[in-house]
């Protein structure tokens, strides 16, 4: 197996030096090299291809920002990772759009190898070629219309609520998918991890985010997904409902903070995999819902024989590129997966299967197939559909509670 090749860029030799030094012990899983200056990584570039470019920004001549750009207009399907130990944030805003995740010099080893390597943990799940560039193109991924309508009112608003952001927010894929995956990077130097669209929103605060809405357009606009409005709303309002399952059940395992979160974000984002494939195959994935909608089939069946890859898939793609929890990423790409669905408890990954399935309607008994509940649970096959019960329940008086 060819092993990934990684370019490193900076215009100063000590840090490629020191790169060097540092990942020593990855030479035998990665192909790494070093160039210095901008220029310089663009002339290899044009003879050779890296799946991954890790770059600095401040750097004369051609600059990190400048370099990304190119490599995303004709490198698209390299992962692109900013190193920087320059914070200005009118320099740090020119790449939150270009670079799929940001590490801050000085940056420890480990946090190094595990940023890139799980940027490219999910690279074989998208058998395509052409699709797997046009998700790594991606940077921003469009919005609900009613809810980007109100986000932007309650920016132009003179008494604009964060509270009231945060609550916009947290009930769309597509702005909780970009706001978590910037706030988790090491752009604006947050030391912990956030999993909350509310503690995000008061981390960074209205300002940063009206420059980051109005004018670097971090969420795209609605008109950008070429999928019928209805099937639109009900995605949202289906997603919503799985969050709030997801957290139901967390809530009732007595999970810890962090983990509810944790659910509640994975369930929200489980079908963000749908907003990915429409937004960069447009009228095409349409067809391919309505016809499987035609034909009442699993959508996910569907997109596997037209596209090689299911929303699922897709969206844990553009997940791990943009530097998500292995957990969040893992019950993303899993939740139509049966095996995944038995446990002696809740974990993010079986909390949105089985949220997922429940607002779907299906039929509890398709959860209790013969031998699933040996596979990764302790529990008989009657405990464990009397657990299913209980988290159904806990599901239903959420929904109810909700209104939704």
């Amino acid at each position: 197996m060819t092993k990934p090749q990684i370019l490193f860029v900076d215009d100063e030799q000590h840090v490629l030096d020191s790169l060097r030094l540092l990942l020593r012990p990855q030479r035998a899983q990665w192909d790494m090299t070093f160039v210095l200056g901008g220029q310089a990584a663009l002339t290899l570039l044009e003879k050779r291809g890296f799946d991954v470019v890790v770059t600095d920004m401040r750097m004369p001549g051609v600059d990190g920002a400048q370099l990304l750009a190119k490599v995303a207009e004709d490198w698209p399907e390299a992962v692109r990772m900013v190193l920087s130990g320059y914070s200005e944030q009118a320099s740090v805003m020119r790449t939150v759009r270009l670079a799929h995740q940001y590490l801050s010099k000085p940056c420890p080893q480990e946090e190094l190898k595990d940023a890139i390597a799980k940027a490219l943990s999910l690279r074989g799940l998208i058998g395509s070629a052409s699709l797997k560039r046009l998700i790594c193109r991606l940077d921003a991924l469009p919005s609900m219309p009613p809810l980007y309508r109100q986000l932007m009112g309650e920016l132009n608003s003179d008494n604009g609520s964060l509270k009231r952001v945060g609550d916009i927010v947290s009930q769309d894929t597509g702005m909780s998918s970009s706001l978590l995956r910037l706030v988790n990077s090491s752009f604006f130097g947050l030391a912990a991890h956030v999993s909350s669209v509310h503690h995000a929103v008061k981390l960074l605060g209205m300002e940063t985010i009206r420059v980051l809405v109005l004018s670097i357009e971090l969420f795209s606009s609605p008109a950008s997904l070429p999928l019928p409005q209805p099937l639109r709303e009900s995605l949202g309002a289906h997603s919503l409902r799985t969050a709030c399952f997801c957290r139901a059940m967390a809530e009732a395992e007595r999970a810890d903070a962090a983990t509810r979160d944790d659910c509640f974000i994975a369930g929200l984002l489980h079908d963000l995999g749908k907003l990915v494939l429409g937004s960069v195959l447009g009228q095409e994935y349409a067809a391919v819902l309505a016809e499987a909608q035609r034909q009442d089939r699993p959508v996910h069946l569907a997109e596997r024989e037209a596209f090689g890859a299911t929303h699922a898939e897709a969206g844990a793609y553009l997940l791990s590129l943009w530097g998500f929890k292995d957990s969040i990423t893992e019950a993303v790409c899993l939740h139509h997966e049966p095996e995944s669905l038995a446990c002696d408890s809740v974990s993010v990954r079986s909390a949105v299967a089985v949220a997922n399935h429940f607002d779907h309607g299906l039929p509890q008994t398709e959860l209790c197939r013969d031998g699933c509940g040996e596979m990764q649970t302790n529990l008989t096959r009657e405990e464990y559909a009397s657990r299913l019960r209980e988290w159904r329940s806990h599901c239903e008086i959420a929904r109810d509670k909700e209104g939704r």
